[in-house]
């Protein structure tokens, strides 16, 4: 069948019959009938005021249609059958420039085994659309953007968990897969790392090795120091719950077991590889690693349980990479919070929501939103208190430094004598640059005192009176 005349198929009889070529359709009439599976997405798009003004319909804006494609790319992918369109609408917050905010609501959904017909009541929750039904498949790389509920630090909760067990029956520490967020929130409090990935999934990790994957529910729950960098790790406090109280396999083997001990109290498990032990049920996994250590010095050494991983069959990605929003919206976000330009304390309302999609907890009632993995910024109630640039939080990123465009942006020289030249009254103490004004001070630490040393952290804290 051609495609114009699957067109006129699917508009004549509402039926998303995907083809393998095919990318998952955007829908406006809600399905008679929907598994319970879903993922919501809703983002907000900058958008020039002048492609407004040009296309009758949202949809039809190249931002929203970059994105929209995007999300049928995504939805295909995860082999969802339909995009459900919620909403699409101009919002009102005003933007400087010429620029304005559209916000998207979507939802991907999976029909229910052989009821695959869409109603006759629009899903549409701002405004009845014209088009049921778009097909096109214009090829973009915009990223996927879920705007996703935060804890806000401020009721950071810590919350003793039901036990510290770990078992199929079990769960982990009381936690079962295809739990919902909330429903780790509840039952572990609040997390000390809340990060999105590329594919939309999300990573809430407790203490600085615990980690829990949703994609959108509970898929697994494991200990993994490798995922933050040594800076990342740093901005983590140590949890009271999960970095000081040891684990119990099954209620026998703790942490820090020796595998012979282990194995006369565990009995058969499945032995992937020498350091690694399986048990597994239908629809879930729970792996065991030891490492091996060298205690005193002598040549024997002594293998020892120090990880767990409790999943479904389904792996998790191979690499943590961090979603980002466009570049161009993270340097005019560090542009509006140059300290050469404020002339007073910068609003939270210069920090769009869009930007927050990660957050770490430094200790309680204080963590930073991170725009990229470089770049993170606290929020105090309606004020933007500190910013600062680093290495990246994430040990394994595909993105290049940062630094030096978010100094250009920020109006900050990147050079030593660059710094004393903008800033005459700044502090040299060789490998650290300090500045103290009435409004905000910076904080600057390079890599050695050479001259041409480079930043490797730089911190500027607002305070105006």
């Amino acid at each position: 069948m051609k495609l114009p005349q699957l067109c006129a198929f699917f508009l004549a009889c509402q039926l998303p019959v995907l083809h393998a070529e095919s990318l998952a359709p955007l829908v406006d009439l809600l399905p008679e009938c929907k598994q319970a599976e879903v993922v919501p997405l809703k983002t907000v798009l900058k958008v020039r005021n002048h492609n407004l003004w040009r296309f009758a319909l949202l949809r039809d804006v190249p931002e929203v249609a970059r994105y929209l494609q995007q999300i049928r790319e995504n939805a295909t992918a995860r082999r969802f059958d339909a995009v459900l369109v919620q909403k699409i609408k101009q919002s009102e917050h005003k933007l400087p420039g010429n620029y304005s905010e559209v916000l998207v609501q979507l939802e991907l959904f999976r029909f229910c085994e052989g009821n695959n017909a869409l109603s006759d009541k629009s899903a549409d929750i701002s405004a009845a659309r014209q088009i049921k039904i778009d097909l096109g498949s214009t090829q973009i790389r915009t990223a996927v953007t879920t705007v996703i509920k935060r804890q806000d630090t401020e009721e950071y909760r810590v919350i003793v968990p039901p036990n510290h067990h770990l078992s199929l029956q079990g769960g982990a520490f009381g936690l079962k897969l295809k739990m919902t967020a909330e429903q780790v929130f509840t039952l572990w409090g609040s997390p000390s790392a809340d990060l999105t990935l590329t594919d939309g999934a999300r990573l809430l990790g407790y203490g600085r090795r615990l980690w829990v994957y949703l994609d959108p529910l509970v898929k697994a729950v494991f200990t993994d120091s490798e995922i933050l960098s040594g800076v990342g790790r740093n901005l983590l406090e140590f949890h009271p719950e999960f970095d000081d109280k040891p684990w119990l396999v099954e209620g026998k083997v703790a942490y820090k077991t020796d595998m012979a001990q282990a194995a006369g109290k565990l009995g058969s498990w499945h032995k992937v590889t020498p350091l690694i032990w399986r048990k597994q049920q239908p629809g879930q996994q729970l792996k065991l690693q030891f490492e091996e250590f060298n205690p005193e010095s002598v040549h024997q050494t002594t293998a020892m349980l120090t990880g767990f991983y409790y999943s479904s069959a389904a792996t998790l990605p191979a690499q943590m990479i961090l979603q980002q929003q466009p570049w161009q919206d993270v340097l005019a976000f560090a542009e509006s919070v140059s300290v050469r330009n404020l002339q007073q304390q910068p609003a939270a309302s210069l920090f769009p929501p869009h930007l927050r999609l990660h957050q770490l907890v430094q200790r309680r009632n204080q963590g930073w939103w991170l725009p990229t993995s470089q770049l993170h910024v606290m929020v105090v109630k309606d004020e933007i208190r500190r910013i600062k640039l680093t290495a990246p939080v994430m040990r394994k990123s595909d993105q290049p430094n940062q630094i030096p465009a978010l100094l250009k942006a920020l109006q900050i020289p990147v050079t030593k004598a660059g710094l004393r030249l903008a800033f005459p009254d700044m502090q040299d103490i060789g490998d650290r640059f300090q500045l103290y004004r009435d409004d905000y001070d910076i904080l600057i630490e390079f890599s050695s005192d050479e001259e041409q040393a480079e930043i490797e952290e730089l911190e500027i804290m607002y305070h105006f009176t």
